[in-house]
């Protein structure tokens, strides 16, 4: 209980201060038991300002994926994983990381990263579907981390 309540308030307390996204394409994040690359886009395409914030996920997932940050074989309805979530992150936030990643900018450093500065908990997989709530608490983690409150 408390785990939930931890990520509903992070959630929330990125929301107010980083950007105010619509309501509507927030809370249909926040429900998504595994987000898909569009809602995964949303939040950081909003922050770059690369759409509007009544633009819809789709709308952030072409935007992105335009500049390259999703590869040619990705779909908007695709189902997004943690590495995945990591990479995008941290590129797109400008993260500062170790050796390999910074010569490498791949998902698996990108994840090992954000794991050895404490983001992600032990257990994490790389693999794992990434729910609504977690890809928000991560965003607002790698926000925090960037400084780019």
């Amino acid at each position: 209980m408390k785990k939930i309540l931890v990520c509903i308030l992070a959630g929330l307390f990125s929301s107010v201060t980083a950007f105010s996204q619509s309501s509507e394409q927030f809370a249909s994040i926040l429900k998504s038991e595994n987000v898909t690359y569009a809602q995964l886009a949303y939040l950081p395409a909003v922050q770059a300002q690369l759409i509007s914030e009544d633009d819809s996920p789709e709308k952030a997932f072409e935007a992105l994926s335009q500049n390259g940050y999703f590869s040619s074989t990705a779909s908007a309805n695709d189902e997004a994983r943690l590495d995945e979530a990591c990479l995008l992150y941290a590129k797109l936030l400008n993260l500062k990381g170790g050796l390999f990643y910074s010569l490498f900018h791949s998902k698996r450093y990108a994840f090992k990263e954000l794991k050895a500065k404490n983001i992600l908990p032990r257990e994490s997989d790389p693999a794992m579907k990434i729910s609504g709530r977690d890809s928000i608490d991560l965003f607002s983690s790698c926000l925090t981390l960037s400084g780019d409150e």
